[in-house]
């Protein structure tokens, strides 16, 4: 099911959702698309997507712009749900586009190693590998939605955002200026 399919009438909502497995750049890809312009919101159940929606755009001014992180924290029937949650938000009027973030296992657990962060579904009675491996089983609906996969195996940090920027920053206009000063 795609998601960048014509809509009825203009639509009044850009929405990109950011997924993938965890190591993939989810974050990063956020962080470049709040420095363009989006509301972001990393974590938000799949559930409560439509309402977020909606208050974003009735909210003074209104929303035009939104990214919203979806992975592997939500529960499993709560992941089977997104496809119909962006069909229903696509005859709303609101443009939908779910961009899947991956990498192969070896770079994940290396990724994983570097940081010394735990992965979210990891236990004292799983492994990192095994872990990793039904994060991708848990998201293939999400994977089965997207119109952008990106393998970020062998990209780099700088990389990645500007491919962020080159694919979904046409829609925003303005330019952030961040100014860092120390001493």
């Amino acid at each position: 099911h795609r998601c960048d399919r014509p809509h009825r009438g203009n639509p009044t909502m850009k929405l990109v959702v950011i997924s993938g497995r965890s190591g993939s750049g989810k974050t990063t890809a956020l962080h470049v698309l709040e420095d363009i312009g989006y509301y972001c919101v990393d974590n938000l159940p799949v559930t409560l997507l439509q309402h977020l929606m909606k208050e974003l755009k009735h909210s003074n001014p209104p929303v035009t712009m939104a990214a919203i992180g979806i992975d592997a924290r939500n529960t499993s029937r709560q992941l089977l749900k997104l496809p119909n949650v962006l069909r229903e938000l696509i005859s709303d009027g609101v443009d939908s586009q779910v961009i899947y973030l991956d990498a192969d296992d070896e770079t994940l657990i290396k990724r994983f190693s570097e940081t010394r962060r735990k992965h979210p579904i990891s236990s004292d009675t799983k492994s990192l590998r095994e872990a990793i491996e039904r994060e991708r089983d848990m998201l293939n609906p999400v994977a089965s939605s997207a119109s952008l996969i990106i393998d970020t195996s062998t990209l780099t940090l700088h990389q990645l955002r500007d491919l962020i920027k080159v694919r979904v920053g046409e829609a925003a206009d303005t330019m952030a200026v961040l100014v860092e000063s120390f001493g």
